[in-house]
């Protein structure tokens, strides 16, 4: 995969992202939210602000992700659901960044995508602590995703949305846009 991930697994994050269903019209819409007193996640890939129960914002994916990148210096909240551009790259360079910080630690490029793929939906800082729970487990491979690392979720049990932890929307989310999602989209990539 060199670099960065296959453009079939970034199409298979922003179906996961931005589609209840592949006929839903808020499928591939740029314009897509999701609002609820927890977190705010706007467009494509569901850039995300989220809230402690008092209202303080935890975390600013969009500001963070800015703030690391020139290239996004015009993204706000006050125009990411018009920019489906800067949407775009900001998953693109979200990916890539976490693809990189994974590839180093000799990864395969399945295992490599597969946790930055963990990370983007629930931060490195999250995933790190899984592998870290994973290498003092025996038996487990803390460079492997499948079957290993995706077994120690330190995230909360608690449902969310429709039963949903947000242990199991993440586990969801690999298992979703790898081995579910982003299949449909390789013959349309087959040559990059």
């Amino acid at each position: 995969m060199g670099g960065s991930p296959k453009a079939y697994l970034l199409a298979g994050l922003i179906e996961q992202e931005s589609c209840i269903s592949l006929k839903h019209k808020k499928c591939w819409n740029h314009e897509v939210t999701l609002k609820t007193p927890r977190e705010y996640g706007a467009g494509l890939g569901q850039i995300t602000k989220a809230y402690t129960s008092t209202g303080a914002i935890r975390f600013d994916a969009l500001q963070e992700i800015r703030d690391k990148h020139k290239e996004l210096k015009d993204l706000s909240w006050n125009n990411v659901l018009k920019r489906p551009d800067l949407q775009l790259r900001a998953i693109v360079l979200k990916m890539r960044d976490n693809y990189k910080y994974y590839n180093k630690y000799m990864f395969n490029s399945v295992d490599a995508y597969a946790f930055a793929d963990a990370a983007y939906n629930g931060g490195i800082g999250g995933v790190d602590k899984e592998r870290r729970a994973c290498h003092i487990s025996k038996g487990c491979d803390s460079s492997k995703w499948f079957d290993n690392v995706e077994k120690f979720c330190m995230k909360s049990k608690v449902a969310l949305y429709g039963n949903r932890s947000a242990c199991d929307i993440n586990r969801e989310h690999v298992v979703g846009v790898m081995k579910i999602r982003s299949t449909k989209y390789v013959s349309l990539w087959a040559r990059s």
